[in-house]
């Protein structure tokens, strides 16, 4: 089955060869910020990160405190692709309502779990061709220890389902090398594979990449840090240098 997501594939591509990256920001919320400065916190963030990063990835915490706007905000700040990390779990019209409002709010693609099923996951594939052919991800594993125990044993069964309905991508644990290259292996390289799990939850820059992953997912090692410019820079960097080394 033909993929969905041709323009959100081509824009991520394009800004991660322009800066030279594979690494995507993990915008969530820094700690210690006051509620009334934390939307011009975050998009100072992303502005400095920008140059370093291939998209920034936006969840729940960022937008219930501040509103679906920060995404547009975000957007207009960067320049570079917005991923919804909304981890759509939900009965088909709901889902496909979520993600159209991410769409409308100005993602490029939307995460989406696939444990709801296929029904659920070609709703968001309908509104994602209606609005565009954005992007739509699907979490087939997840990086904390907790995932190991109900989505690990379905990983592949996740993947399949995500090959089925055409999903443009999946997410997989860079904390567990092994898993992205077996994930890999099953997915076939049309697939993209977006990792988190690199600094706070221990994955080493560029390994999960070098097990197969196509970006690696930052968040708290970026916007926790004193200057995340440099931060953003240096796992680049990192990341580069890791695969040049093969």
């Amino acid at each position: 089955m033909k993929l969905v997501g041709d323009e959100f594939k081509e824009v991520l591509s394009e800004k991660s060869k322009s800066n030279d990256s594979k690494l995507i920001l993990a915008l969530d919320v820094p700690k210690n910020i006051e509620d009334e400065k934390l939307e011009q916190k975050c998009l100072e963030i992303l502005e400095k990160a920008s140059n370093s990063i291939a998209a920034v990835k936006i969840g729940y915490p960022l937008v219930l405190k501040t509103g679906l706007e920060i995404i547009a905000e975000a957007s207009e700040t960067s320049n570079v692709p917005i991923i919804a990390d909304f981890k759509i779990a939900d009965i088909p019209h709901i889902s496909k309502e979520i993600a159209r409002y991410a769409y409308e709010s100005g993602a490029e693609a939307v995460i989406a779990h696939g444990f709801t099923g296929r029904d659920s996951l070609e709703a968001i594939n309908e509104i994602s061709k209606k609005m565009g052919n954005k992007g739509v991800i699907v979490v087939s594993n997840m990086s904390h220890p907790g995932g190991e125990k109900f989505i690990r044993p379905v990983s592949d069964e996740i993947l399949n389902l995500a090959k089925k309905v055409g999903a443009t991508g999946i997410i997989g644990p860079a904390t567990r090398p092994e898993d992205v290259s077996k994930l890999r292996s099953k997915a076939g390289n049309e697939i993209l594979i977006l990792t988190p799990g690199i600094g706070a939850q221990g994955a080493k820059a560029g390994d999960a990449i070098k097990s197969g992953a196509d970006y690696e997912i930052v968040g708290r090692a970026i916007y926790n840090s004193e200057s995340p410019e440099e931060s953003a820079e240096r796992i680049r960097k990192e990341i580069n240098q890791n695969i040049s080394e093969g």
